[in-house]
């Protein structure tokens, strides 16, 4: 157990409440919330017992301002080894983590395949238990990111099943209840909504966090569900309710794409036609798609309907780079100068005046370097 210390004026927050999930061993993820925080106020943790690393937990609460610049990063594809085999395959280094960390962001959503299940570990619950917990705990640099800032995290196949795992996968119950405890996210509490979407909020950009396998149907049927009609039907409530100037949809492949290479949300595109029918015929503004998965960045643009639609693709993080080598795989919305094939994270940064906000979104590599950026005006998303 821990509690929190307000630096500012050294009251003491315990928690409010708690969940948690254990393995046969006793071992405890455990997930507490806190609230009557003060905005702008520093808090840091204190443990009440010898819990490992222990890293340096400190954080700022939001400022009570509906306007404020900000950035954070993102990334997807984490392959972490953690026995011998990571002297010979992709996953040895977790050195991009400690480089991020240098970038101080206000918080990093993950955007899919935060970790692999390899061979047998998604096929029981100690198995999946297991293999998050040596990975939290072999990699100091790891647990040191994850405590410098909020992290806000989507799964994709690898962090849920077999490779394109879809809604067939038998033990689908039992790596979402591993993945809500090691990722204590704000999900959606209804209990006939049983899957990883929510949304959450930072000043005036709004982030809808999606579950791609859940619904998911198997491939080959381009009129079977991806994020499922009930899922879709949250999200079109979600975004059509959102005053956000920034509206960033969250999705573990990518989406304005029709590249048939690998997962993609084309190959259920009548369900995505709708989707993006939605947002231009009700011009919700300010939307744009965050993805990751292709084990390469990318940016999208596509026009649909007159609105300009926009697609940050970041992959992979420590996972290896797959590259294109057939042409009829080529996506041909794709901003020239944008295709990466290295091992990179992305920061986004929201800046400006409230009627003029600017979204600017970089690609790093794994060493910190700037490999591209492009910049959205807020009042250019919308339908023409």
């Amino acid at each position: 157990m821990m509690w929190l210390i307000d630096t500012v004026d050294k009251t003491v927050f315990y928690p409010t409440g708690y969940n948690k999930i254990n393995n046969n061993k006793g071992v405890t993820a455990l997930n507490m919330d806190f609230t009557g925080l003060q905005p702008e106020h520093v808090y840091r943790t204190v443990f009440i017992k010898e819990v490992g690393l222990r890293p340096k937990c400190v954080f700022t609460a939001q400022a009570d301002s509906a306007v404020k610049d900000f950035d954070f990063l993102v990334g997807s594809c984490a392959l972490m080894n953690t026995d011998f085999s990571r002297f010979v395959f992709p996953g040895f280094s977790a050195s991009i983590f400690e480089v991020m960390r240098r970038k101080k962001s206000d918080f990093m959503l993950w955007l899919g395949d935060t970790m692999y299940y390899l061979g047998k570990q998604y096929r029981s619950y100690d198995n999946m238990f297991e293999r998050n917990l040596k990975v939290r705990n072999y990699f100091p640099v790891l647990q040191l990111f994850l405590a410098q800032q909020p992290n806000y995290a989507i799964w994709d196949d690898h962090d849920y099943g077999w490779n394109d795992a879809d809604r067939n996968f038998p033990l689908k119950d039992t790596a979402l209840k591993i993945f809500k405890g090691f990722w204590p996210n704000t999900y959606n509490t209804e209990d006939t909504f049983r899957n990883t979407c929510f949304t959450c909020r930072y000043y005036d950009a709004e982030f809808f966090m999606t579950d791609d396998r859940w619904y998911r149907d198997p491939e080959g049927d381009t009129a079977g569900s991806y994020f499922g009609p009930k899922q879709v039907a949250w999200l079109k409530d979600k975004l059509s309710s959102s005053n956000a100037t920034f509206k960033f949809i969250c999705s573990g492949s990518q989406v304005l794409n029709d590249s048939y290479y690998g997962e993609s949300y084309a190959k259920y595109s009548k369900e995505r036609n709708e989707l993006l029918d939605y947002i231009a015929n009700n011009n919700i503004k300010g939307v744009i798609f965050l993805s990751g998965d292709k084990h390469f960045a990318e940016m999208s643009k596509r026009d649909w309907k007159g609105y300009p639609m926009y697609d940050f693709t970041s992959s992979p993080l420590t996972s290896p780079v797959i590259k294109l080598r057939t042409s009829g795989f080529v996506n041909t919305y794709s901003v020239p100068g944008t295709l990466l094939y290295r091992k990179n994270f992305g920061k986004i940064s929201i800046s400006g005046e409230p009627n003029n906000r600017v979204c600017r979104m970089e690609i790093f590599g794994k060493g910190g370097d700037k490999k591209w950026e492009y910049v959205l005006n807020a009042n250019d998303l919308q339908r023409k």
